[in-house]
């Protein structure tokens, strides 16, 4: 029986944001700036209910309220209160620069009443202008007034609105409820961000505490601040406000293109400004903002622009940018030079394994020459396109079509290894497991609140320098005979313990104590220990890109990442599968390709239905033919009872009238047969998307898992018989002289399908 819900007290969200406060007072007294500390202590001078109404209205969208909406129960008439409030310079009445967001604040009933003041006022006015432009342009702002109706959606009404020439501030005084702005919202946002380590808009998060829905307090409960120094604070919050300053600038940029450039400088201008931190996380922050504007330059063609921004950033991928518009700069000698230069000084300090992987990819295919082993005429291939073409091609099963990593499992389960599908969260949850109590439990753990899960330094790797004492201990223990039973009792102290670092799943044990037990040695230390440095001392490059399979047999590991045709390796998991082989790891790529078995098993199926939407429409026919090898083995076919009415330019398409479905089964009747006649086969129909959505949400709507291959006789036809007019059923009938009776009848439409799929076949076991 589910737990009664559990109720908040009425002044919760007070609560909420005293101890918000109290928090912030205790820990960051040195970095409070005068506004802040001033709204901390005007805050605590406010009567009991001016603190309740502010706390209210700060936990709503939006700066502008009207009074009408701000009656609560707990506090009374909200006149007086506001009153107070004002006095305290906490809200203030509305001005001209508020007014944006009013309108959005508006409902469209008192939208309308400031429209019909407005038609008032302008049906009184007189264009006594000298000028003739401004006297038309009254003139048409009083036209607009006069042609708009109620009847106008909001936007509509909003719309004409804005267009009209009016004191607007004059008129929303005639309304009879008064609005008020909220005041110190800078403030009150950096005290926010002084907790958070974000920008976040309210204390949802103490809610769901409360109510029982975020679990606090597992990791430890002394917390440090994560500023010390002003200045530190003050950048840190700069540019947490510039990520949504940019994302809004791009939307700006997309209405304004023409002044891209002109807006773009001043950007620059700002960013040169940034001081250049000593703390890598507020470093890794400045960099990551200068690469989104550079981006932003280059998409509006802005290469000089763009460059300075990357020259702001630091490390990559703000290098691999630069480096290419140094080559697109020009085939002179000064240029190819300069990204010469640029790309050297990459591959002999590179600031990750990315970073080198890139330079040294692009040197070698810009400037390859003896010097760096490429002889004349050479063709220059990546790193990337070279790992791929010498990975070894695996024959899966085609039953496993976009399933790559599920058929790859089943081809080794079938040799008698352990499969798992590890991917990155293997890793990761070593990483968090061995190191759990100076990313969690140490006093000195950068956990800034009761809310956060991971250590903030990990990103900038201010983790390994924390505690790199530690850090070099645990990796040399990781060698130890007693390394599993660690893991384990880890393992059994934690478990289920909410993280953002890794999930928890039954088989983590499984796929971790033999990764423990099996990792090769050399030198006396395990092969793991490489790894779990390089997460140590820079987690955001080292936590992701990691091989999707971990293969256990004979106590020895092997890692594989799976491509299936058609797919790319990307830079990251090309580095971490470099990283595990060099620390001593089985670790590569496997190709899949698909076997095409002359002795599959298809079930080639067509549904008629009262139209074309899956969601709301229904079958109204279901007509299937088991083949293999060529051979008809069976069929089924059966008229379905639809549940709503057949259209009629559907029955006049089809045959198939509402008295022919009355007295049929309705698709919860045939599931289960039906759901055996497709066992173990690929589902194959012309247009297969269309008749394979129309069956699996008749089988969800039943509650039963639907999950087939799929092969298209539309796309395959396509693709081995290209040219011809029309790849519509009827017309490939007629152009391969196959017989088609009763076309848009389910069971005929699937009897000629199987003629396709034989001359499909036919093609795909020729190559």
């Amino acid at each position: 029986m589910a737990e009664p819900r559990k109720e908040l007290d009425s002044g919760y969200y007070l609560q909420h944001f005293n101890e918000l406060l109290q928090f912030v007072a205790t820990h960051y007294q040195g970095v409070l700036t005068a506004d802040s500390l001033a709204f901390l202590e005007n805050f605590t001078a406010l009567s009991a209910a001016a603190q309740q109404l502010l706390v209210r209205m700060l936990n709503r969208k939006g700066t502008v309220f009207a009074d009408t909406e701000l009656n609560y129960g707990e506090i009374g008439q909200p006149q007086p209160v506001l009153d107070e409030l004002n006095q305290a310079g906490f809200i203030a009445p509305l001005t001209e620069p508020d007014l944006a967001d009013f309108w959005l604040r508006l409902t469209k009933d008192t939208l309308w009443q400031l429209l019909q003041l407005a038609q008032a006022e302008l049906a009184e006015t007189k264009p006594v202008k000298t000028e003739l432009v401004e006297t038309e342009l009254l003139e048409k702002g009083i036209a607009d007034a006069i042609s708009i109706r109620k009847s106008q959606t909001k936007p509509q009404l909003l719309g004409a609105a804005l267009k009209l020439p009016v004191n607007w501030l004059a008129l929303i005084a005639q309304l009879p409820q008064r609005y008020i702005v909220l005041q110190r919202q800078d403030a009150l946002n950096y005290i926010y961000f002084l907790y958070f380590g974000r920008i976040e808009a309210n204390l949802s998060l103490f809610t769901l505490r409360d109510l029982g829905i975020r679990q606090t307090g597992q990791f430890k409960q002394q917390f440090s601040p994560r500023f010390t120094e002003p200045a530190q604070a003050l950048l840190a919050y700069q540019l947490a406000k510039t990520k949504p300053a940019i994302i809004e600038f791009g939307k700006q940029l997309k209405k304004q293109p023409d002044n891209a450039e002109s807006l773009l400088s001043q950007w620059l201008t700002e960013v040169a400004k940034w001081p250049l931190p000593e703390d890598n996380a507020l470093l890794l922050k400045r960099s990551e903002r200068s690469y989104q504007l550079g981006k932003l330059a280059e998409q509006y063609q802005l290469t000089d622009l763009a460059i300075a921004f990357y020259q702001q950033s630091n490390g990559f991928p703000a290098s691999e940018r630069l480096a290419r518009l140094y080559a697109q700069q020009g085939k002179t000698e000064g240029n190819q030079e300069r990204c010469r230069q640029y790309l050297q000084q990459l591959l002999d300090d590179p600031s990750c394994d990315e970073e080198w992987l890139f330079a040294e990819d692009f040197y070698r295919r810009k400037f390859a020459d003896d010097s760096r082993g490429a002889k004349s005429g050479e063709r220059r291939r990546s790193q990337l396109t070279q790992l791929l073409h010498e990975a070894p091609q695996v024959g899966i099963d085609e039953l496993y079509l976009g399933k790559a990593e599920q058929g790859l499992m089943a081809h080794y389960v079938a040799q008698g290894y352990r499969v798992f599908h590890s991917e990155n969260n293997l890793w990761l949850a070593l990483f968090g497991l061995w190191f759990w109590h100076e990313l969690f439990e140490h006093n000195d753990s950068t956990l800034h609140n009761p809310f956060e899960r991971r250590p903030r330094n990990l990103a900038a790797g201010g983790f390994y320098q924390q505690f790199a004492s530690a850090i070099e201990q645990k990796l040399r223990q990781l060698a130890m005979p007693t390394a599993t039973s660690t893991m384990l009792a880890a393992l059994t102290a934690h478990y289920g313990k909410a993280n953002s670092l890794f999930y928890w799943h039954t088989d983590l044990a499984e796929q971790l104590l033999p990764l423990l037990q099996y990792a090769p040695k050399a030198n006396g230390d395990s092969a793991l220990a490489p790894i779990l440095c390089n997460m140590a001392q820079d987690f955001k490059r080292h936590s992701s890109g990691y091989p999707d399979l971990l293969l256990i047999k004979d106590q020895q590991l092997q890692f594989i990442e799976v491509k299936a045709q058609g797919d790319k390796i990307q830079r990251h998991q090309l580095a971490r599968l470099l990283a595990l082989q060099n620390a001593g790891f089985n670790a590569r790529i496997e190709k899949l390709q698909w076997i095409v078995d002359p002795n599959r098993l298809y079930v080639v199926l067509d549904v008629e239905t009262t139209g074309g939407k899956a969601g709301t429409d229904r079958i109204t026919e279901i007509g299937a033919v088991k083949v293999q090898g060529g051979e008809v083995l069976d069929t089924f076919n059966t008229l379905i009872n639809p549940e709503r009415l057949i259209p009629s330019f559907i029955s006049r398409l089809t045959g198939i009238s509402n008295a022919m479905v009355a007295g049929a089964p309705k698709f919860a009747d045939i599931a289960a047969q039906l759901s055996e006649f497709l066992q173990g086969a690929v589902f194959v129909a012309h247009n297969a998307k269309f008749d394979y959505g129309f069956i699996r949400s008749e089988f969800a709507r039943c509650e039963l898992p639907f999950d087939m291959p799929q092969l298209c006789t539309v796309v395959n036809m396509r693709r081995y018989y290209p040219g011809l007019a029309s790849y519509s059923l009827g017309k490939l009938c007629a152009d391969f002289e196959i017989t088609l009776t009763n076309h848009h009848r389910a069971l005929a439409d699937a009897t000629a399908t199987v003629e396709l799929l034989k001359l499909i076949n036919v093609k795909r076991q020729l190559l």
